[in-house]
């Protein structure tokens, strides 16, 4: 069968619009038999059978994740870093290219959903094995997100046919056609008529500013673009996942920038890394009291741990090395500031101030994104 991946073409929206067709002609008949739980486990698993590549290694994957999970939250066991280690073993060894085995489609994802999944299994309880399922090879976000939470997930499960509603179709059409602007005509033409026309081998300091703006450029589009996608089709089938772009290159630092961009992905790593981390440091003596060196060192191997998320090749571990720098010098200004020290932005009324900061996030964004791509000739 034809290999069918999200996005990837028409075939796969006509797959989706025949699925969501159905829920709404037989929603009636539906509801008194089987649950929307059931239905939507049913759809994901045959899409995933049927159309994804080497869906048998998918669903190996899926069956160990699984695994692990209902060990863990069976037990109730308190201690979450075993495993989230073992969780993440399979996709560090696919980082390194080690194994075919690990060649999971979408395995970054599926790994840190199930690393929440567990983690808030003492809050919120736990997903059965279809619910587990579905939220993590839900194929609008299989590949490149928006990073939902399982409880929230959940609840829409639960709420099921109530979710499917015309509003909802409205609501997720106008979010989706923002989407296919973006990525399947904004980002094509930046493509087509800028980005690829720069010769990205080039140490010529006029064609490296090109390639860096160009590529900053695109990727908003293409990235946005597929993400206002996945959240525009989920709400036409009653799923409510959350958006993952909001304006972020009107950002005035590097806080602000990523409550606005990938905004899922910040979200996680602060609640599921930067805080137990910054947590777990107070722990040494030579940190003790030393509250804003911990949080830099927090900050920075949080954007360490997002560069290797993407692979563990230099220009991504560099990419996010500079974020990292960034938010902590952020960090240190504001503490600063805070403590009774001046304020530089301040010489300047408030328009250009803010327009200031916006620009020197824009820049230091398009240099950490033009490591990011690969691009830089080194």
């Amino acid at each position: 069968m034809e290999n069918i991946l999200p996005f990837s073409g028409i075939n796969f929206f006509i797959i989706f619009f025949g699925f969501l067709l159905f829920l709404y002609i037989f929603k009636n008949i539906l509801i008194k038999f089987v649950s929307y739980s059931t239905v939507l486990f049913i759809a994901v698993v045959l899409y995933i059978s049927l159309f994804i590549p080497h869906a048998d290694k998918v669903l190996v994957f899926l069956i160990y994740v699984y695994g692990v999970y209902w060990i863990y939250v069976s037990n109730k066991y308190q201690e979450t870093l075993f495993p989230m280690i073992i969780i993440a073993l399979p996709m560090i060894l696919h980082k390194f290219d080690i194994d075919p085995l690990f060649k999971v489609i979408g395995i970054s994802y599926i790994t840190f959903r199930t690393i929440q999944a567990i983690v808030d299994s003492h809050n919120y309880g736990k997903l059965s094995f279809m619910e587990f399922t579905s939220f993590l090879l839900f194929p609008t976000t299989l590949l490149a997100g928006p990073i939902d939470r399982s409880y929230r997930f959940q609840e829409d499960l639960k709420k099921g046919y109530e979710n499917l509603t015309f509003t909802n179709i409205g609501k997720g059409w106008d979010i989706l056609l923002v989407g296919i602007l973006f990525k399947f005509i904004f980002a094509e033409l930046v493509d087509k008529f800028w980005l690829s026309n720069i010769d990205e081998h080039s140490t010529v300091i006029f064609d490296m500013i090109n390639s860096a703006y160009s590529y900053t450029v695109y990727l908003f589009f293409d990235f946005a673009g597929y993400s206002a996608m996945a959240v525009g089709l989920s709400i036409m089938i009653g799923i409510n996942v959350p958006m993952n772009f909001n304006h972020p290159y009107l950002a005035p630092n590097p806080q602000d920038f990523w409550r606005r961009f990938h905004i899922t992905l910040g979200s996680w790593l602060t609640d599921y890394f930067f805080k137990p981390l910054y947590k777990y440091l107070h722990n040494f003596n030579i940190l003790k009291g030393r509250r804003l060196l911990i949080q830099n060192l927090a900050i920075i191997a949080t954007f360490l741990l997002m560069g290797m998320w993407n692979g563990f090749t230099w220009y991504f571990i560099f990419s996010g090395f500079l974020f990292g720098i960034y938010s902590a010098i952020h960090n240190i200004y504001v503490v600063y500031v805070k403590k009774g020290g001046f304020d530089y932005f301040t010489i300047f009324p408030d328009i250009i101030a803010l327009n200031l900061k916006r620009f020197l996030m824009i820049n230091g964004a398009v240099l950490a994104l033009y490591f990011f791509s690969g691009r830089v000739p080194i």
